[in-house]
């Protein structure tokens, strides 16, 4: 690389120049009315909605870091108080996001499927195609804008005073930043990403919903939510591994090295964290007993 490139490279922070981005986090700025507008138009615009998203980065690391001062500053507060009970809110909340994930899945699952089918397994996470266009497209911004939303999740949990895991709000936090940052870019494995968290999260908070309703269910639909969440994560891992192969090897197609590298550092964590989840909950020290005892609640 050109010693002037690097030094471009070195200053710029997200999408952003690097004092561009440590100008707007010290405001705050969102422009909900062109939101509004990308996600209520009669044709779905992904220039406008990567503009909007770039522009909207430095929202993301303002959000994580509040989420983080609420997250923990809440859990204090709440250690000599009395649990709030927030059940039909909870239940409220669940609702929504297994019926968005639901939707989202079933919005996603034709153009999956069709690139699969006309392109194959490979060129599926290599190239973007139209993945971006129409109605995907459409859905794809609501999943990556939705990680902001999400973070309401952790509420529920520090008032309600559930243990707080590391693997919660670990997840979040970056889950948030990555979205953010990789949508702009969007090179060909973002689709099995996106499609896969849907798919999965349309069965985790279904389960959650039901759960919060007071409904009992057999341990086994816990240990399948973990495994599902826990195959995504080897699903991803294994075609960041084949991308970065092939890139090794010369080859071309769509790709963001810095994409690339923050998703292979997240999805191997993740994997690594559920996994360890998983032991902890099923296996190890009291398995299903103990992770009832626990209440745990994972992403």
């Amino acid at each position: 690389m050109p010693p002037l490139e690097a030094a471009q490279r070195s200053q710029v922070a997200m999408d952003l120049p690097y004092e561009e981005l440590m100008a707007k986090l010290r405001e705050f700025h969102f422009d909900y009315q062109g939101f509004w507008r990308i996600a209520s138009a009669e044709s779905f615009s992904p220039k406008q909605a990567k503009a909007w998203m770039t522009d909207h980065q430095p929202l993301a690391i303002q959000a994580a870091i509040v989420y983080l001062v609420f997250v923990f500053g809440t859990k204090w507060f709440m250690r000599k108080r009395e649990a709030f009970d927030l059940s039909r809110i909870l239940s409220i909340w669940n609702l929504f996001l297994a019926v968005f994930s639901i939707a989202g899945t079933i919005a996603m699952s034709t153009e999956f499927f069709g690139v699969i089918r006309e392109h194959g397994i490979m060129n599926s996470y290599l190239y973007i195609y139209d993945f971006n266009k129409g109605t995907n497209g459409y859905w794809a911004f609501l999943f990556m804008s939705s990680k902001i939303v999400e973070l309401l999740d952790s509420g529920f949990i520090v008032l309600r005073k559930r243990p707080l895991m590391f693997l919660h709000w670990y997840h979040h936090a970056l889950t948030l930043l990555y979205a953010w940052y990789c949508y702009p870019h969007s090179p060909g494995f973002t689709r099995w990403g996106i499609y896969l968290n849907f798919f999965v999260h349309a069965f985790m908070y279904s389960y959650y919903t039901i759960r919060s309703l007071k409904i009992k269910l057999p341990g086994i639909v816990a240990r399948f939510i973990t495994t599902l969440q826990i195959t995504q994560f080897i699903i991803s891992c294994a075609i960041l591994a084949h991308v970065g192969y092939l890139k090794h090897t010369g080859s071309q197609f769509d790709f963001h090295p810095q994409t690339y590298l923050f998703a292979s550092f997240m999805d191997v964590s993740y994997l690594v964290l559920f996994i360890n989840f998983f032991l902890q909950s099923y296996v190890f020290g009291g398995g299903k007993a103990k992770y009832a005892s626990r209440k745990h609640k994972t992403h």
